[in-house]
């Protein structure tokens, strides 16, 4: 048995609705309405950037952990823009991080941890141009 992580993807019977299941953990998702799905649940899209928001997250509340930082609280928006002379792909990825309880150099110490370190961040700008931006309180 693998180590590495691996999710699957069921369809169910409503078109364009899918069970993707993680260990023994179940989201339904959604095609959208121009692929023919109901659009009610989160899309792909959504789930990348909501992988990216998560591990930017987890990654800096680790670090602000483990150099003991007065980190109080952070928040993460991620969002994209689709290439219009090719709508296969993006053409810039955008995330935003909010940290409370750090002066400007500390959040920019923490949040360079997560671009240093998530492999989902490293192997999306290898292809994609990514704007980062950090506010603190």
């Amino acid at each position: 048995m693998s180590s590495d992580p691996a999710v699957s993807a069921t369809t169910t019977d409503t078109v364009g609705r899918f069970v993707l299941t993680a260990r023994q953990v179940h989201v339904v998702t959604d095609a959208s309405v121009a692929r023919g799905g109901p659009a009610e649940a989160l899309q792909a899209a959504e789930l990348l950037l909501g992988s990216l928001a998560t591990c930017g997250l987890a990654m800096i509340t680790d670090a602000a952990r483990k150099r003991e930082s007065a980190l109080t609280g952070a928040t993460a928006r991620a969002s994209y823009t689709v290439d219009p002379q090719d709508m296969t792909r993006f053409s810039i990825l955008r995330l935003h991080f909010s940290l409370a309880g750090v002066a400007r150099g500390e959040a920019e110490n923490l949040v360079q941890a997560f671009t240093d370190g998530c492999p989902i961040y490293n192997t999306i700008v290898r292809t994609t141009p990514a704007e980062i931006t950090v506010e603190t309180d």
